[in-house]
């Protein structure tokens, strides 16, 4: 009962790569499994321990987290600095060359 919510502190304004993902859904998946007593020895795939449990994946109650959020956001009023942050209005300038590194509203559209 407080894993889940220790876990994803604040992960609705968070920026996720595939990395985390796979940190954040081993840790998850091997909390799961010590809960309902699995080895590593008992050869259970992921699929069948969230199965039994009936809970999502870690991916998908992040993607409901951020999209719960960004309802908010889109509801606030719009000198609140979140959703100022969100819509760009603070910052001057433009983003730098090359790479680019994730933005939120970058990972909240490709959920979209």
């Amino acid at each position: 009962a407080v894993i889940l919510p220790t876990l994803l502190y604040g992960a609705e304004t968070w920026t996720i790569y595939q990395k985390q993902v796979r940190k954040l859904n081993h840790f998850y998946l091997s909390c799961l499994r010590r809960i309902l007593k699995l080895t590593w020895q008992d050869r259970i795939p992921d699929t069948e321990v969230l199965e039994r449990t009936g809970i999502l994946s870690i991916f998908a109650q992040l993607k409901q987290l951020q999209l719960r959020w960004s309802g908010h956001l889109v509801r606030m009023d719009d000198e609140r600095l979140p959703k100022r942050l969100f819509y760009g209005d603070v910052a001057m300038g433009s983003r730098r060359q090359g790479g680019q590194v994730r933005r939120y509203k970058d990972t909240l559209k490709t959920s979209l």
